[in-house]
């Protein structure tokens, strides 16, 4: 049963920044310090690790973001052909304060508590009246990590 969307826009996954090659030596350098110490102290697997999630994120970093199809129905929020019910959402928070603006979504699943996304093409307003149709408005703030690790270019 195919609903019609109620709001729709595109727009990334993420915000990108270009990075220079002074980023990609600051990371390695961090990184390797790290390791070094993990490995002076015998903790060889949490020095491997550290290298491999350096790696890891060093590559997803690099990689431009993905410019995806987001839209509100009466079933709930579609992202990317992903659909997360109303019924496994809790809440939601749109942050003005920041440019581009974001939708922060509590969901009530363990593994997926928040889901962050942009809205650059349409109207917040627009997106907050849909929204409150189906779920309560309460104020959220973005995870800590997940601020530093846009302030660092992550």
């Amino acid at each position: 049963m195919a609903t019609e969307a109620l709001i729709s826009w595109k727009a990334p996954t993420h915000v990108y920044r270009e990075k220079n090659s002074d980023w990609f030596w600051s990371v390695g350098i961090i990184t390797l310090a790290l390791a070094v110490v993990f490995f002076i102290f015998g903790q060889v697997m949490t020095g491997v690790f550290i290298i491999v999630a350096a790696i890891a994120l060093v590559l997803h970093a690099s990689k431009p973001a993905k410019i995806v199809y987001h839209e509100i129905n009466d079933r709930g929020l579609v992202v990317d052909d992903v659909l997360y019910p109303f019924l496994s959402l809790d809440s939601f928070w749109i942050a003005h304060d920041v440019i581009p603006g974001k939708i922060l979504i509590r969901s009530r699943k363990t593994f997926m508590p928040m889901i962050v996304i942009l809205i650059d093409e349409v109207d917040p307003e627009v997106v907050r009246e849909v929204l409150l149709k189906y779920i309560a408005e309460t104020e959220h703030h973005q995870q800590f990590l997940h601020h530093v690790l846009e302030m660092l270019g992550f």
